[in-house]
């Protein structure tokens, strides 16, 4: 760990609570650098100017991330009870700014996932919703997804999935598309294309747009056959 001063509040009280949140954040991570930009009358204040962290792995709710190159700035922190051994609490919302990179095996491991695998499942629904599909909810309940398998290429991507229904009967589900941003909170899929979920015919959709929301600004979003580049920021509320 690099220290930017010679604070004994940041050696001895905050760079430990620091790594503690973050390792509380995360199932897994190896290889973590901090480094805290700070002077000891702002820490008093319980304010820190900057904090850097890099690692080169780290699993966040079942996603597996090579490397992660991330900073803040302006962050308030509770130091009164950092300075009495409780954890680190954000006292209001910030912005991360930061450099990801998953590979194609990070992305497969993922894909194991609640978080992406449920995102994917959503996605489906969203598309089935697009085209006006009546029922749509009721079809897809019937049918339990297993994704087990990615590939990718330049700015896209094939996905596959077992269907598994009721009586256990399996059906194969490909879900091909390119990926690129149209804006910095929007994701383009152009097209993407449902082959097949059954009862329901082949769906191919040109300029789907995914709205991430204002708490999150993508600069760069790049997918090649071995891993997936983000460049971006996000808002972090605790």
């Amino acid at each position: 760990m690099t220290i930017k001063t010679k604070s004994e509040i940041i050696s001895h009280f905050l760079s430990p609570a620091i790594k503690f949140w973050l390792r509380s954040q995360l199932q897994y991570v190896e290889d973590l650098n901090i480094e805290i930009h700070a002077g000891d009358k702002q820490i008093l204040t319980g304010k820190i100017n900057k904090v850097s962290l890099q690692t080169t792995k780290a699993v966040y709710q079942d996603i597996h991330i090579s490397q992660a190159s991330v900073s803040t700035e302006n962050i308030a922190i509770n130091l009164g009870g950092i300075l009495r051994g409780k954890p680190l609490k954000l006292l209001q919302p910030i912005f991360v700014n930061g450099e990801l990179i998953l590979t194609l095996n990070d992305i497969q491991t993922s894909l194991n996932s609640s978080l992406l695998s449920q995102g994917l499942v959503d996605l489906v629904k969203l598309l089935l919703a697009h085209q006006a599909i009546e029922n749509y909810q009721n079809i897809l309940a019937l049918y339990k997804f297993n994704w087990h398998n990615i590939v990718l290429d330049d700015d896209q991507f094939i996905l596959k999935a077992i269907l598994t229904d009721n009586h256990g009967q399996k059906t194969d589900l490909i879900l091909t598309s390119t990926l690129t941003l149209k804006n910095d909170h929007t994701l383009l899929f152009n097209p993407i294309k449902i082959d097949t979920i059954p009862s329901l015919d082949t769906i191919i959709i040109k300029n789907f747009e995914v709205d991430l929301g204002n708490d999150v600004e993508l600069k760069q979003l790049t997918l090649n056959a071995d891993k997936l580049f983000c460049l971006g920021k996000i808002k972090v509320v605790s």
